[in-house]
């Protein structure tokens, strides 16, 4: 799917208060280190994250990306939204990262899940909650699919605008991203999934 806006950058997604808050939300919450499910190596991922539930004392976090995301929607896709899942508080340390990789699964949530029925991952929102002076690496990558295969150079884009603490970028779940390796200080971010029906 070719799109004229493959993504979308907002440098004050959240204040640096909110990305404070964040992060002593994340801190305080279980932590277990990153899996994915189909690499029984462990190779693909190596961060920690932590999950953050539609709860109450997360019900401003959710406000915050879901206005952020819908605005985005409204002006670039009109795709039809329904559901966000839990959020995602990650944490990537020295050597860390997450290789290419696509957030939509090959097929929509089965019928019989109890959460999100028949829906797929469409729009994918990125935010960074450190400062960029705090770590090193560790840059968003993302393949926008506007040149052919062999124009890695253009194809491939580094987002540096979306080091700055409270940046995010909100993007096409089926496009292929990474975080590369971090190679000092800690990378801390916040990831959500917006689902919406399959494209027909």
């Amino acid at each position: 799917m070719r799109l004229e806006h493959p993504y979308c950058i907002v440098d004050q997604a959240f204040t640096l208060e909110a990305c404070r808050r964040v992060i002593e939300t994340g801190l305080a919450t279980d932590h277990m280190d990153a899996e994915v499910g189909h690499d029984p190596t462990n190779s693909i991922r190596s961060s920690t994250v932590s999950w953050l539930g539609q709860t109450p004392e997360n019900d401003w976090i959710f406000k915050t990306l879901v206005d952020l995301v819908n605005d985005a929607n409204t002006r670039l896709w009109r795709w039809q939204i329904s559901a966000v899942e839990s959020a995602q508080f990650t944490r990537y340390g020295p050597e860390q990262h997450y290789s290419w990789h696509a957030d939509q699964r090959r097929k929509p949530y089965p019928p019989d899940d109890t959460r999100w029925p028949g829906l797929l991952r469409k729009l994918s929102v990125s935010v960074c909650l450190t400062d960029d002076n705090d770590f090193a690496g560790g840059d968003f990558m993302i393949e926008t699919l506007e040149t052919p295969p062999d124009t890695p150079k253009t194809r491939l884009k580094t987002l540096t605008e979306v080091r700055k603490m409270g940046a995010a970028v909100i993007f096409p779940s089926h496009l292929y991203h990474r975080v590369a390796p971090v190679t000092s200080g800690m990378r801390q971010s916040l990831v959500a999934w917006f689902l919406g029906p399959p494209f027909i």
